[in-house]
């Protein structure tokens, strides 16, 4: 469930810092149960340079080896082995050199878009029913009673109606996974204008924010970056990785629905160059 958004947020904020590795991974898992690792349901580079930001999603169910386990879905190698192997993952099957990280799970990320003052979102009626699906599960999960989505158009969304909207994703419609990742940017690009347009609210929020991911970056760092964020008035650049003609959708037994790479060597040289 790609519902990570805020942690798309922390990518963007690491806008323009020099002194950073040039590539770090954010990990949104989709663990709902306290100390139990979920999937990776967010799989995303960030691109720092000297004067532009990239934020590269990988799409969860490309299928790709995974040692000590064989072929699978990408998103279950976090939860088979945490971040390492994830990382080693991606690195061994695109040739990449990722080693740094920033981790979160989705049973915070609503509490914090409320924070921010919650999001306005456009929701089309065919999306309709299956947020307020979404909204139900977490109501269940969370064991209280959440606000359904009433109407349709231009909403102001709470943080969980914003978190499921980003979690719907229904194959052989327009709300497949590769248009899940779309929805995660449009909240992620939401939240990030507030933080922009309210940055003296956002910048009290910055002890929230660390509170609720896992990384190997400094504190003193982290806050440098939010600090250069909030000074700055563009959204990064964002794109999708592999692209639809690269790959091949397929069914495997025991795995699922899954991308099926057409040519490793091409998509990894597509890879680097979008990352670098």
């Amino acid at each position: 469930m790609p519902q990570k958004f805020l942690f798309l947020t922390l990518f963007l904020i690491y806008y323009t810092v020099q002194s950073f590795a040039s590539q770090i991974l954010l990990i949104g898992s989709d663990s709902r149960e306290q100390g139990k690792r979920g999937n990776a349901d967010v799989i995303m580079v960030i691109t720092v340079k000297e004067n532009e930001i990239k934020l590269t999603s990988i799409l969860r169910d490309t299928y790709v080896y995974i040692k000590g386990y064989g072929n699978g879905k990408l998103n279950a190698t976090y939860r088979l082995g945490g971040k390492d192997l994830l990382l080693s993952t991606i690195n061994a099957n695109f040739k990449t050199n990722l080693s740094q990280t920033i981790i979160t799970d989705f049973r915070n990320t609503a509490d914090v878009i409320d924070k921010f003052g919650g999001v306005n979102l456009h929701i089309d009626k065919g999306i309709h029913q299956y947020v307020n699906r979404y909204i139900d599960e977490q109501a269940s999960l969370k064991g209280i009673s959440l606000l359904p989505l009433t109407r349709t158009g231009n909403i102001k969304m709470t943080g969980d109606q914003a978190l499921a909207y980003a979690r719907v994703r229904v194959a052989g419609t327009m709300y497949d996974d590769q248009s899940r990742v779309e929805r995660q940017k449009d909240v992620t690009k939401a939240v990030l204008n507030f933080a922009i347009q309210h940055k003296t609210q956002a910048a009290r929020y910055f002890y929230d924010l660390w509170s609720l991911i896992d990384t190997d970056i400094s504190f003193s760092v982290f806050w440098d970056i939010c600090k250069t964020f909030l000074n700055k008035h563009k959204i990064p650049k964002s794109q999708v990785f592999p692209n639809y003609q690269a790959y091949t959708n397929e069914r495997i037994p025991n795995v699922g629905l899954v991308l099926k790479l057409k040519d490793f060597r091409k998509v990894s040289v597509e890879l680097n160059s979008m990352i670098n």
